[in-house]
C-alpha cells in the first residue's frame, strides 16, 4: 500500500471514489453492526445470543467478518460493474 496515496486527497487519488467517499462502506458497517446487534447479550438478548445460551463472546467476531465481508462483496461489484 502506498502510504503517501492513502494521504492524497486531490480529484486524481486512486481512494477519491465518489466525490472523496466510497459508498460500500456505510453499508457494509451497517451490515455488521446488525450482525453484532443479532449476537450481543447485554442489556438486551439477541436472538443469536439467546440460541446459544446466552454466549456473547460472538459480538466482535461476528461484526468483524460480517463487515469485511461486506465491504469485499461491494467492491469487488464495483469493480465489475463500474
Amino acid at each position: 500500500m502506498d502510504g503517501l496515496a492513502l494521504g492524497d486527497e486531490s480529484r486524481t487519488s486512486p481512494f477519491w471514489y465518489t466525490g472523496g467517499v466510497n459508498r460500500s462502506g456505510a453499508p457494509a458497517l451497517g451490515a455488521g453492526v446488525t450482525a453484532s446487534a443479532l449476537c450481543v447479550d447485554t442489556v438486551c438478548t439477541g436472538p443469536v445470543a439467546a440460541a446459544l445460551g446466552g454466549v456473547d463472546g460472538l459480538t466482535l467476531p461476528a461484526g468483524l467478518l460480517v463487515s469485511a465481508a461486506a465491504y469485499a462483496l461491494l467492491m469487488c461489484r464495483i469493480r465489475v460493474t463500474g
